[in-house]
């Protein structure tokens, strides 16, 4: 049986919550946050216990920490954790700075412990499926890619830590990097970054602009336009909506979450179209991702998302800030 501990009892800790019930010989053994209402929902949730941080730490009999705080807390809970010889599976993103992210990494390190980053994106069954497809060569080379993802402000979050760009990051780091992080695995490299950003509700009165379009050029040569938005008015039909577009030179991958999750795969053969669509099936990619990475602690082998590949996602959320606030087309090489 592994023992967990989840740190962190808001959205993200709830979910963490449920997708540990889900796994057989696993066992939270308890739950801590600042609020008592969330941290009880969490317990309820887990058949757990509640608890504090320094408990939770100390406690022998935990193997395993998720921690689901704001960004900018990451850093310091996750060297706390490592010391106390925890594994850590972090939300992303890994932390709101990339000194505080190689910091973490290194931590790590030096105990011996395992750091995963819930990259979750990359074990959604829609954007696996395309990853497979493009790689089995389906429809050659990509040439240009296209991503979504937006919603309504996310107003849940502690004392509207997300308004604040200090301690979020923006949209950009926040959300659109699960498109950057999915981009990476596909295409490579990123190379360089132009991105501008706007602040566009007016429901809420916070500094953080909340409206973002980035162009990413990949060292093979690809193309890919990400638009992430908390901007979506609060009654919009959908609360949250995601979708891609892959172009290759020999046909394109399209998904789009309020098509009913239809996945649309275009080719030709011999001068002849081809047309099939499915509907990718509903997972839990939470729980498959936590899973994977108890496993991979389990057996001592590397993590499926670690603190390193995380980094890389980090510096490309990092760059498309640092461009959208200059005006100007951000290499990588100068995140640093």
């Amino acid at each position: 049986m592994t023992n967990v501990g989840i740190i962190g009892c808001g959205m993200m800790g709830r979910v963490h919550s449920i997708a540990y019930t889900g796994l057989e010989n696993v066992n939270v053994k308890a739950v801590a946050s600042l609020s008592r209402e969330q941290t009880l929902e969490c317990a309820r949730l887990a058949s757990s216990r509640t608890s504090t941080v320094d408990e939770i730490l100390n406690d022998e009999e935990i193997e395993i920490v998720s921690i689901c705080t704001p960004t900018d807390t990451h850093r310091d809970l996750v060297v706390e954790a490592a010391r106390s010889k925890k594994h850590i599976f972090c939300e992303k993103p890994i932390a709101r700075t990339l000194e505080d992210a190689l910091e973490m990494v290194e931590v790590c390190r030096q105990n011996g412990v395992s750091l995963g980053v819930d990259h979750v994106v990359r074990f959604f069954d829609s954007y696996s499926r395309a990853k497979s497809l493009i790689e089995e060569g389906t429809i050659g080379k990509v040439v240009m890619a296209r991503l979504y993802r937006g919603g309504v402000f996310p107003k849940h979050g502690w004392n509207n830590w997300f308004d604040e760009l200090g301690r979020s990051g923006g949209v950009l780091l926040d959300l659109s990097i699960h498109d950057f992080d999915f981009l990476r695995t596909v295409l490579g490299e990123v190379e360089s970054i132009t991105a501008r950003s706007v602040k566009n509700t007016p429901s809420h009165p916070g500094r953080n602009r909340d409206h973002a379009l980035a162009i990413l050029k990949f060292a093979n040569g690809s193309l890919a336009h990400v638009e992430g938005s908390w901007a979506e008015p609060d009654n919009a039909p959908s609360k949250f909506a995601t979708s891609f577009e892959f172009v290759g030179r020999d046909g394109m991958i399209t998904y789009d979450s309020d098509e009913d999750f239809t996945m649309r795969v275009q080719t030709a053969s011999n001068d002849y179209p081809s047309f099939s669509k499915s509907t990718p099936a509903a997972n839990d990619p939470y729980g498959l991702h936590i899973q994977k990475f108890i496993e991979a602690v389990r057996e001592e082998r590397k993590v499926p998302v670690d603190g390193t590949e995380a980094i890389e996602a980090l510096k490309i959320s990092l760059a498309a800030n640092r461009s959208a606030e200059s005006g100007r087309p951000v290499k990588l090489l100068e995140v640093v």
